[in-house]
């Protein structure tokens, strides 16, 4: 499948593994919750256009954003495996612990 370009334009959503989830997984506060929307972006081919666009960090963002679990725009370290690559925490004022 073709990705589109820019992380800006909205065309990437529809190629993301999460398309078809509900909001309430997406969102989701808590890993439990949030199991189905970590495990798509696994295979997701634009998990870091979806950061991205989202920003988590600087929107105050809660929920799943480019396959890591973020919660008021912090990320929450956790305890599954189901990051969908290695989060470098050096960039981040604080790291949640679920």
């Amino acid at each position: 499948m073709a990705v589109p370009d820019s992380p800006a334009s909205p065309r990437w959503r529809t190629a993301a593994a999460c398309a078809g989830l509900p909001p309430e997984i997406i969102f989701a506060r808590r890993e439990k919750e949030a199991r189905p929307a970590l495990e798509a972006c696994h295979r997701c081919p634009v998990a870091r256009r979806c950061e991205e666009s989202v920003a988590p960090a600087e929107s105050y963002f809660d929920g799943v954003s480019g396959g890591r679990l973020w919660r008021n725009g912090r990320l929450v370290r956790l305890r599954g495996e189901y990051v969908a690559r290695p989060i470098d925490t050096s960039d981040f004022d604080a790291v949640i612990v679920a």
